[in-house]
């Protein structure tokens, strides 16, 4: 039977600056969600719901990453990807703003990716 070996210190560095990293986005995100705009005069249409629903799995995908790393940290990238094709053919443009966007969520996504992949090649070694 073959040993696991314990995660590097390397590995673990990145698995818990992924950690944090995600937190900070995520109660940065349930901020955003929860104080209410004070510049809003109008309901949100249906198709921004759907936006912000895709925005919102992709927040999500970040916490599943505390437990599988690898599928949180893809659906997250994806999940960014998907949503910035749809916001492409809903809205008819696209804003470099949404880079800002990336910036914050999927650094974190990709960290927790790199941690697996680390660990993983460690187990095998």
């Amino acid at each position: 039977m073959e040993e696991m070996k314990a995660p590097t210190r390397k590995s673990r560095l990145i698995r818990w600056l992924a950690r944090i990293w995600s937190l900070m986005v995520f109660a940065l995100t349930l901020m955003k969600i929860l104080t209410p705009d004070p510049y809003a005069t109008e309901p949100v249409p249906a198709e921004d719901w759907f936006l912000l629903s895709l925005w919102g799995l992709a927040i999500l995908g970040l916490l599943l990453a505390w437990w599988k790393e690898r599928a949180g940290g893809i659906l997250t990238i994806g999940l960014m990807f998907l949503r910035e094709i749809a916001w492409v053919i809903i809205k008819g443009k696209w804003l470099v703003a949404f880079l800002i966007f990336w910036a914050f969520i999927v650094p974190p996504a990709v960290l927790f990716i790199i941690a697996s992949s680390l660990e993983r090649r460690e187990s095998h070694l």
